[in-house]
């Protein structure tokens, strides 16, 4: 029995260690089913999360959510983490317009330590993101098929390592 990318999802999610009131943050440039997964999770849990969105989706993102806060993706903007807060989690489910190696760097400033990346890529790209993500200073980095030649690529970044 095959499962759906947002149940996949979910199996990941509840595996994270069960730290009360996590925060996550969001890259989206679209609403879809892994978007509305982790978010049904932050309501079922009292997690928050952060939604950066790109594009046109605040028309399309319950921005009415109580467990969503949203901020417009701004290329230029030197780092993640909002009033020096520290994101538990981050998910990545857009094409980021940032050059990779930058957006990986800017994103790990606002990640707590050993927290961790997930990143939706074809499977193609995985090689590269590795790459880039190894010379961001992430670790670990390991896939979960999601099926369609889509991959949920995961790494993680650990206390002391780089910037």
């Amino acid at each position: 029995m095959s499962h759906t990318s947002a149940e996949i999802l979910r199996e990941v999610l509840e595996s994270l260690q069960p730290y009360p009131q996590m925060q996550f943050l969001l890259f989206a440039d679209r609403w879809g089913a892994l978007e509305e997964e982790l978010l049904e999770f932050c309501r079922q849990k009292d997690h928050s999360l952060l939604l950066y969105g790109l594009g046109e989706l605040s028309e399309e993102a319950p921005l009415e959510d109580q467990r969503l806060r949203h901020r417009p993706y701004r290329i230029e903007q030197p780092r993640y983490n909002l009033q020096g807060r520290l994101y538990n989690h981050a998910l990545v489910t857009a094409k980021i317009p940032d050059e990779p190696e930058a957006f990986a760097r800017k994103l790990y400033t606002g990640i707590a330590n050993a927290g961790g990346l997930y990143l939706r890529t074809d499977s193609e790209a995985v090689s590269r993101w590795q790459t880039v993500l190894e010379r961001a200073n992430y670790v670990a980095a390991s896939t979960i098929p999601l099926g369609k030649g889509e991959e949920l690529l995961y790494a993680r970044k650990m206390h002391g390592w780089g910037s």
